[in-house]
Order: structure tokens, then sequence, then C-alpha cells
């Protein structure tokens, strides 16, 4: 190759990284609970208002938007109070499930994200790449971390949010896209992560392998060569070590979850204690997945947290043992 076509090529590749930007918006969409009718009659009473316990949407913008990860367009959802005069704390959400189950919704948007928004934080959640009409594949844990990583630059775009105080909040899958971004980064002020999958293998254990036919061989890289390496580089009961120590997590679980078992949070609380990461370990008798029995107790749970450490920037706790 001649000097010139070098040179050429190297002017071809400094032109494409100027024009490759993690976490600058592409496009953002209005997004209006009132459109979707079906939600909107959930919502409203018979006269067609928000019903009182649903008026904290009254206060909060709501948006979906594509932004750039890795090259890729992917899909996001964000809201954020009103009034931005003023800058307010963030927080990631990571939903759950793969592919369309567990995907982020208008559902989801109202019930979840709004309402921590309400709370005076600006949210942001990834749809994950591939989905939703954004770009690539996901790897349930792979790559796709990055899309949760690029939310930080998402946000610290944005004149309202706060980016040096930002939290995250994750369910089930999402509380392992949590562990697994908080490895990669120590910006996260504080995490919430609720019936969250620390252990690929036993989970594909406890779901009679139907993990590993279903999601692990067809979304996870590599799965079929080496299922337990490629399992285990996803499983945060491996690597509490990694997790920074300076970063409080809160964990949510029901004794009665049947589709991520208890002891993934029981065994995961313990990898915590010995790497010496500040936690909390709530398990509420009976609960699901989802821990719709215990709905209202958790959101307090959440937002005293959430408040606690990000929005309040409270001290860490003294994780020396002390006392008589």
């Amino acid at each position: 190759m001649t000097r010139a076509c070098i040179l050429h090529l190297f002017v071809f590749i400094i032109s494409l990284n100027c024009f490759s930007q993690n976490g600058r918006i592409i496009s953002e969409k209005e997004f209006n609970v009132k459109s979707f009718d079906t939600l909107y009659q959930r919502l409203s009473d018979d006269n067609g208002n928000l019903k009182t316990k649903y008026n904290y949407l009254k206060g909060v913008e709501t948006k979906t938007f594509f932004y750039e990860s890795d090259g890729l367009k992917v899909k996001g959802y964000m809201a954020y109070p009103k009034d931005v005069s003023k800058k307010y704390p963030v927080i990631i959400y990571n939903r759950g499930g793969n592919r369309e189950f567990g995907n982020l919704n208008e559902y989801k948007m109202a019930f979840i994200i709004a309402k921590v928004a309400s709370w005076g934080y600006v949210v942001v959640a990834s749809q994950y790449r591939g989905n939703d009409g954004g770009e690539g594949i996901e790897e349930f844990g792979g790559a796709d971390v990055q899309d949760v990583i690029h939310l930080i630059d998402v946000v610290s775009n944005l004149s309202y949010a706060d980016n040096e105080r930002i939290g995250m909040y994750g369910w089930s899958r999402g509380g392992m896209m949590t562990y697994l971004a908080l490895m990669q980064t120590n910006k996260i002020k504080a995490a919430v992560v609720g019936g969250a999958v620390t252990d690929l293998k036993a989970m594909d254990e406890s779901r009679n392998g139907e993990m590993g036919v279903y999601v692990y061989s067809e979304l996870m890289p590599g799965y079929e060569k080496n299922k337990d390496s490629v399992m285990a580089i996803r499983s945060a009961i491996y690597h509490a070590d990694k997790l920074p120590k300076a970063t409080p997590i809160l964990l949510l679980h029901g004794t009665s979850d049947w589709r991520v078992i208890p002891e993934e949070s029981l065994n995961m609380a313990t990898e915590l204690q010995k790497a010496k990461v500040p936690y909390s370990l709530v398990m509420y008798e009976g609960g699901d997945h989802g821990l719709s029995e215990f709905r209202n107790e958790v959101d307090e749970q959440v937002k005293t947290w959430l408040d606690k450490y990000v929005k309040n920037n409270h001290p860490l706790p003294n994780l020396t043992p002390h006392g008589r």
C-alpha cells in the first residue's frame, strides 16, 4: 500500500470517529399517555381525568428517543420533571426480560419511569440494542451493557440533568445489567436491584434448562462452545470483588419468586459481605418476581434508598466491625 493510500485510509478512519459519538441523541419523540387508549382507561376515572394516585403524571415530561451506542442506533425512554430551570439527579433504569419479553412500553413508562421521575429525577432507560427499531443484536449481558453505560453520556448532554449524581435501578435481567454496568464505571452513586439474576447457571438449572435453550444459546455469543465461561462472565456472584466499594446496593427479592429463585440474592449478599461492598438485603416473604403484593412498600424502599445516597449524598456506612 502506498503512503498516499495509507494517508487516505487514516483520514477516512478519523472522519468516521468524528461522526461517532456515544450518547448522542439521534432523534426524540413526545410520549403522551393519552394516546394509548387501554392504558389511559386504566389511569383515568369515568370523567376522563387522571385518578388521584396517578396525578404524578401531570408533573413530568415523557419521551422516547434514539441514541448512539457503539455506532448503533438504540431506542431509549426518558422522563423528567416539567420544571427544567434547575438540575435534577439521574436514575438509569434497566429493564428486564429479553427481546420483546419484558420490553419498555407505555405501562413501564407510566408506572415506573414516570413515577421515579416524579420523585425529582431525570430517568433514562435503554431498550437495548436490536429491539424496538434499534440496530444490532442484544447479547443478554454482553456488549449490550454498553447501551446502559452510554446512558451516562446521554444525560451529560442534558442541561437539566446533574451528571454528578447518578443512580441505577434494575429488575430481573435489569438487575444483572446493573451489576455488570457497575463493574465498568464508578460514576454511580447507588443502585437498586430487584429479583436480580446473579448466577446464570443456577437460573438455567432452576428453569429446567429452558433459559439455555431459548435465551442463552440464541443471544450470548460463544455459548454453545463454552457454556460455563460465557455464563460465568455475566454472573455477578463470581465478581463481587469488581464492584465499586463506594456504591451502596439495595437488594430486593420475594421469597416466592419462581422466575429468579430467592437464593440468587441471598447468595449475592454473602459475596457482597465478603467483598466489603455496602449493601442492604430485603426479602419479602411470599413475594412474587415483581413483588406485586408489596408495590407501595417497594416504591417507598426504592425512593428512600435513592434519595439517601443519590439525591442527598448521604455518607457511606461504616463497614469496619465495631460496637460493644
